[in-house]
């Protein structure tokens, strides 16, 4: 698959398979992610990896709370139910579990580029996300990227350090489905 075909069939995934991610499929996703742009050549991105069962089941339990709050502030009852409907996560199913940090430990007095933008550390942790994201959907798995979650009680559960600064959960695995070519919160009419 060339890279903007990758581009295209690249989705935020909620329904996995129980196929085991391959080392050799995230050698080359950690590989690409490494190659993407960083500020001043900090390489901030973190990766951390999560198969433990008893902490996925913890951070399922943050999505829920966070979930519940996100839930109390929909005013219009259509979209409730609509919202009660969507699988907005995979954090049990997929096989494995990724946490993708900032390191602002990389971050120097004399870092080129975030005098007056300290934000473009996160960002280029956020093009390291897309890379390994294209990696994994040339290879035929996929991503799944929970943002409904609490990074502070997770920093907690996985003991991660104080410097780093989670920009969210991810599930990994390869895709149960294609969501008929389309993001699933279109296909399910969330905008609608």
């Amino acid at each position: 698959m060339d890279l903007f075909e990758a581009i295209i069939k690249r989705r935020d995934t909620r329904h996995f398979t129980n196929d085991i991610v391959p080392d050799s499929v995230l050698k080359l996703c950690l590989e690409a992610a490494n190659n993407a742009p960083s500020v001043g050549l900090t390489q901030p991105s973190r990766f951390i990896f999560v198969d433990s069962l008893e902490k996925k089941q913890k951070i399922y339990d943050l999505f829920l709370d966070e979930s519940n709050k996100a839930l109390a502030k929909i005013k219009d009852e259509k979209r409730r139910e609509i919202y009660k409907g969507l699988q907005l996560q995979a954090i049990l199913e997929a096989p494995l579990g990724l946490i993708i940090c900032s390191d602002h430990s990389t971050l120097k007095d004399y870092t080129i580029g975030v005098q007056s933008m300290k934000e473009t550390i996160d960002w280029s942790v956020c093009c390291a996300i897309q890379n390994f994201w294209l990696a994994l959907t040339a290879q035929g798995f996929s991503l799944g990227w929970v943002s409904i979650t609490n990074s502070k009680k997770i920093k907690k559960i996985m003991n991660i350090p104080e410097w780093y600064k989670p920009l969210g959960y991810f599930c990994i695995g390869k895709p149960a489905t294609n969501y008929d070519n389309m993001p699933m919160l279109k296909q399910k009419g969330w905008l609608n």
